[in-house]
């Protein structure tokens, strides 16, 4: 990860030190302020360098993978004040470069939360063991 200019923390990662996991993830916000995410205000500053962190991540996914959305979600990305945040950095970051209008004039419809909120990640384990099981929507 490039390193924020104004982030002097270390990194929480174990193995990595600064990837994306030690820098973006709920325990560096907590090792790094001394908070939970949750606590921390809308306008604190963690929410700008947390941006920048995941930013760089969607921005080089976009540029590898080129996929039809982006969808963020996990504990961290609760906090709805990241989603504009995010936008922003990732069109910065791309500079133009990526000529798509989902991305130049659609972005808020590009980058965005999982539909089921909080709950996508438990309905999205429940609909695999049901299709392990054979047991689909669609069958019952």
């Amino acid at each position: 990860m490039k390193r924020h200019p104004e982030d002097s923390y270390p990194g929480g990662c174990a193995y990595h030190g600064d990837c994306l996991e030690g820098m973006a993830a709920g325990p560096a916000i907590e090792a790094r302020w001394h908070a939970k995410g949750h606590v921390l205000p809308p306008d604190h500053p963690a929410w700008a360098i947390e941006a920048y962190y995941i930013a760089q991540a969607v921005t080089g996914a976009i540029l590898m993978l080129s996929p039809e959305k982006v969808i963020l979600g996990g504990g961290v990305m609760q906090q709805p004040q990241l989603f504009p945040l995010i936008r922003e950095a990732v069109a910065r970051n791309l500079n133009g470069y990526v000529q798509a209008d989902e991305i130049t004039e659609r972005i808020e419809d590009y980058i965005v939360p999982p539909r089921l909120g909080a709950k996508a990640g438990l309905y999205g384990a429940l609909a695999l063991g049901l299709e392990a099981l054979g047991e689909t929507p669609a069958r019952r």
